[in-house]
C-alpha cells in the first residue's frame, strides 16, 4: 500500500483502553479503497492507556508504513485527545471517528470530497449498528436508546442541513471538518467529553453548535457511512441506566445554574424536589408496570446525575476559592 505524501485527509482516533477494538479499527482503515492521487493519514491520539494499545498501533503501523501516525496525549478527556490529533493532523479535512466504528470502505474518500460537494465547513453521516448481540425489542423501538448508543440513519438517500439541536445531528463516531475552522473555534471543549471510563459527552455536539454559531454550515451526507461496533454489555437497562447517570453528572460539571438560585449543599434546592417527584413517579410506574416505565428510570437517573454532579462541582469550586472557568453548558440529551 503507497502512501501518498501530499496529505488531504487526516483521520484521527482519540483512544483510552481499548486496544482490541482499536485494532478492529484500524482494520477498516487501512482497507480503505481511495484514489491513488488521495493522500490521507490516520492519526491514533493515545489518551493515557495502560493497556497494550502502543503495541497495537506498532503492528497495524508495520502494515501500511508512513499511513499510521501515533500521537501521545496522558491528560485524560477525549476532548484534550482530538485537540492533540487536530495540532498534529497534516490534511485540510480532518474526518473524526471512534475506536468502536468501523468506517465503510469509501469513507476516506467520501471525506474527501464531501466538503467542497456541499461548500461546507463540516458535514456527518450515517452511524448504522454492528450488534455483538441480537438487540431486545424495547431498544430496538427506541430512537431514544439507540440515539444513546451514537447512531444515525436520518434518510438514505438526501443531503440535508445540520441545524443546533435539531435531527439529524452529526455525532463523534462520523465527523469531517475542516481543520482550519475547528482550529479557528479553539477546537473541542475540554470540559465536555468522555473522561477516561466516565462516558461524559456533548464535546461533539457543543462543537456543531458553535460551528453554526459562528455561520459555518454543516450538512448530512448519507454517502458518508460507518459502523458502530455494539457490544453485549451495550444492550442492558443496566448500561443505560449508567450512561444517563454520566450524562447528567458531565453536563452538571461543565455548566452553570443562574447564582441568585436558593441552593443546598451547592446544588439548587428546586433540583432535589425534582429527583424526588421523578424517584416516585418512576417507582409508581415500575410497580404498575405502566408503558415507558423505563424512560422514566432513564430521566430519574440523568437527574440523579445532575444533582450528584453539581454537588462535585460545588466541592471542586470551594476547594479552589471559589475560582476557576465556568464553561457553557451542553445542550443535547445524549450520552455513549
Amino acid at each position: 500500500m503507497s502512501v501518498n505524501p501530499h496529505i488531504s485527509v487526516s483521520v484521527i482516533i482519540a483512544t483510552h483502553n481499548r486496544a482490541a477494538r482499536l485494532r478492529q479499527t484500524l482494520e477498516a482503515l487501512l482497507e480503505q479503497k481511495t484514489p491513488d492521487s488521495l493522500g490521507w493519514e490516520v492519526v491514533v491520539v493515545d489518551n493515557g492507556s495502560t493497556d497494550d494499545t502502543l503495541e497495537v498501533f506498532r503492528t497495524m503501523a508495520m502494515r501500511a508504513p508512513g499511513r499510521l501516525r501515533y500521537v501521545s496525549e496522558p491528560r485524560l478527556g477525549k476532548s484534550r485527545a482530538l485537540n492533540a490529533g487536530l495540532k498534529a493532523a497534516r490534511g485540510a479535512v480532518v474526518a473524526l471517528t471512534d475506536d468502536d466504528v468501523s468506517p465503510a470502505d469509501d469513507w476516506v474518500a467520501a471525506s474527501a470530497i464531501v466538503l467542497d460537494k456541499w461548500d461546507a465547513h463540516g458535514a456527518g453521516g450515517r452511524i448504522l449498528p454492528r450488534w455483538e448481540a441480537e438487540p431486545p425489542k424495547w431498544l430496538r423501538e427506541s430512537r431514544r436508546l439507540l440515539d444513546a448508543l451514537g447512531l444515525m440513519d436520518f434518510d438514505g438517500s438526501a443531503k440535508l442541513p445540520i441545524a443546533a439541536g435539531g435531527h439529524p445531528q452529526v455525532w463523534g463516531g462520523n465527523m469531517v471538518y475542516r481543520r482550519s475552522a475547528l482550529l479557528a473555534l479553539g477546537g473541542f471543549d475540554v470540559a465536555l467529553g468522555p473522561v477516561g471510563s466516565r462516558r461524559y459527552s456533548e464535546e461533539d455536539v457543543d462543537i456543531v453548535r458553535r460551528m453554526l454559531e459562528a455561520g459555518r454550515p454543516i450538512v448530512y451526507d448519507p454517502d458518508l457511512v460507518v459502523f458502530h461496533r455494539i457490544p453485549r454489555a451495550r444492550v442492558t437497562r443496566a448500561y443505560f441506566w449508567r450512561v444517563m447517570w454520566d450524562k447528567g453528572e458531565g453536563q452538571a460539571l461543565a455548566g452553570d445554574d443562574p447564582p441568585s438560585l436558593p441552593t443546598l449543599a451547592g446544588v439548587p434546592r428546586w433540583r432535589f424536589r425534582h429527583l424526588a417527584r421523578l424517584f416516585g413517579s418512576s417507582l409508581f410506574s415500575v410497580i404498575c408496570r405502566r408503558a415507558g416505565a423505563f424512560g422514566e428510570v432513564l430521566d430519574c437517573a440523568m437527574a440523579a446525575g445532575t444533582t450528584w454532579g453539581q454537588m462535585k462541582r460545588a466541592r471542586r469550586e470551594r476547594q479552589e476559592g471559589g475560582g476557576g472557568e465556568h464553561p457553557q453548558p451542553a445542550h443535547a440529551v445524549r450520552a455513549r
